[in-house]
């Protein structure tokens, strides 16, 4: 399986932590009282909505979110997150903004923090919170290893975060132990990398802080990149996850998280398509260890803008064309929660554009095919794959009055049959159409309850009646 290692690719993604930044520009929204009934579609045949829960929503259907920044949460990209329905997020707490001195006794500075995770709960996403930022005065990097004189303090930290954040109105239960720790350098200095048993170690004290203040808490190992290798020339160990499982990390997580970028698919193809093909792989390298542990996927995306050599591989619609099919593979998958990389765009990715929203605030090309695909995946179970003509796929998601099938082309047309006298198609800017039995986008041409498709590389939602 080390052969994996050998693959050059390039790295599409910078894999730095995001610092607090930006001022509180919106009115903390009130935590919602009363889930909503999702109605059915009426007569016009509208696909569900999905109205986001007060607490926790159910991890094995409704799992899709997106990145925030905390200044993101507090500024315009919130809105157009919520009408998109994401239902997750994942928000770094800086130890060093909230502690940024060494007192006894402790004087945390909660105020910004509040702020963020309210908004986000408030308007319906529930977060995961991902530990970074060290104090300045306890570790030498933002992700590394706590001072040993510095562990009670970290632990003592630990508990006094979720006991606030896990109780109402925010009831935070996943918390994500630090970001790509496999990190040999970067933005966000020297982490775990080459050095995987002090995960193992730093795993077991935040795990062991986080359960005594709640139980009912659920620790992520922080979501490695695995990619982009240090034998490539890149900045992540492969040997880490190794060293940190052999070290005994296994029994100090509940759910193992880990990222997703398609520069490197052909490294994971052998396994399966896409997203599938490394969790698999990654399954396997749990299992070699004897564990069976719940999959996360903390980051993926696709840039829409690159700088040179690769600025030719990347623009809006290609990104667009990304999105479905990354999402359905993640919930293939069962990974739980899936979150897209990122929100919008901002100078900490540069000089690579990731954002559903640009630098204004303004929906991209993936902004409309995240919020097109988003109502057939959240809240659904996942029905099976459907048989296609030619080289593509389509899958189906079974809601309580619907189904809506998810379909495209990997290169030029393939032709899907559905036995339907007509069916809503949802394309991925969102635009709807009514398609009839025997009427001109049925390929048969005749009216026998059942419809002959054409579907492209731009991926297509169908609704059912």
């Amino acid at each position: 399986m080390k052969s994996i290692f050998n693959t050059k690719t390039k790295r599409g993604k910078n894999g730095g932590d995001f610092a607090v930044s930006g001022t509180i520009s919106f009115l903390m929204i009130l935590l919602l009282a009363v889930l909503a009934v999702v109605l059915g579609w009426g007569a016009q045949m509208k696909p569900p909505t999905h109205v986001p829960a007060t607490y926790r929503p159910d991890l094995e259907t409704n799992t899709i979110g997106v990145y925030l920044r905390p200044g993101n949460v507090l500024g315009p990209a919130l809105q157009p997150m919520v009408d998109a329905g994401a239902r997750w997020t994942r928000l770094t707490i800086n130890w060093n903004s909230i502690e940024p001195e060494l007192t006894e006794p402790p004087s945390y500075r909660w105020a910004y923090t509040d702020a963020v995770v309210q908004a986000s709960v408030g308007a319906g996403i529930d977060a995961i919170m991902k530990l970074g930022v060290n104090a300045a005065w306890a570790a030498d990097s933002f992700c590394g290893p706590i001072h040993v004189e510095n562990r009670d303090d970290f632990q003592r930290y630990l508990r006094d975060i979720v006991t606030r954040y896990g109780a109402p109105p925010y009831n935070v239960r996943l918390w994500e132990i630090y970001n790509e720790p496999d990190s040999v350098f970067g933005s966000q200095g020297y982490c775990f990398g080459t050095r995987g048993e002090l995960y193992a170690d730093a795993l077991k004290l935040a795990y062991t802080a986080i359960k005594e203040a709640d139980s009912d808490a659920l620790v992520l190992f922080g979501g490695i990149s695995y990619d982009f290798f240090t034998s490539e020339g890149g900045q992540f160990d492969p040997e880490f996850l190794d060293d940190a499982l052999a070290a005994g990390a296994g029994p100090y997580f509940d759910i193992f998280a880990f990222h997703y970028y398609p520069a490197f698919a052909e490294r994971w193809d052998a396994f399966g398509p896409g997203v599938i093909g490394k969790t698999t792989y990654l399954r396997q390298e749990l299992g070699r260890y004897g564990l069976d542990k719940p999959m996360a996927i903390t980051e993926v995306g696709r840039p829409t803008r690159a700088p040179e050599p690769e600025a030719h591989l990347y623009n809006e619609a290609s990104t667009a064309r990304f999105v479905a099919p990354a999402l359905v593979q993640s919930r293939i998958a069962e990974l739980a929660p899936v979150i897209w990389f990122i929100a919008a765009d901002g100078s900490d990715t540069l000089p690579y554009e990731y954002g559903l929203l640009d630098f204004d605030y303004e929906p991209k090309q993936p902004y409309w095919a995240y919020r097109a695909v988003m109502p057939a995946l959240q809240g659904a179970d996942y029905g099976g794959e459907l048989a296609v003509v030619g080289t593509g796929h389509a899958y189906r998601f079974v809601h309580p009055q619907q189904t809506a099938i998810v379909a495209w082309a990997d290169v030029g047309e393939a032709e899907l049959a559905l036995k339907t006298p007509r069916v809503l198609q949802v394309d991925r800017w969102g635009n709807r159409q009514w398609l009839e039995d025997g009427g001109e986008m049925d390929l048969d041409q005749s009216i026998d309850g059942a419809m002959r498709l054409s579907i492209t590389q731009d991926p297509v939602v169908f609704w059912l009646p």
